[in-house]
């Protein structure tokens, strides 16, 4: 199993449009085969910063998602939304 972490920054001015892309995202990518988590929650007391937690069955569930037509989209806007660079976090857990 793959475990990600993506932590963003969004700035203030665009947080409504970076939850409702967000929102998009998570409800298409919940639906594909390989996901087994994918979710995304706001850090307390640093308001606007955000970490989507995913979790993928294996490499190939996660590069199926890494080129759909939703989670390029939400990537295309990523320079829109944020005010720091993604910082992305990996893990590998063994069956």
């Amino acid at each position: 199993m793959i475990v990600l972490q993506a932590y963003m920054k969004v700035k203030q001015e665009k947080r409504e449009e970076f939850l409702a892309e967000a929102q998009s995202l998570l409800s298409h990518s919940r639906a594909e085969e390989g996901n087994v988590q994918y979710d995304l929650f706001e850090k307390v007391g640093e308001k606007n910063t955000f970490v989507m937690l995913e979790q993928w069955k294996d490499e190939a569930a996660m590069k199926f998602h890494n080129e759909t037509a939703h989670f390029q989209g939400f990537v295309a806007k990523g320079k829109e939304f944020l005010s720091a660079p993604l910082d992305v976090v990996r893990t590998e857990l063994g069956e």
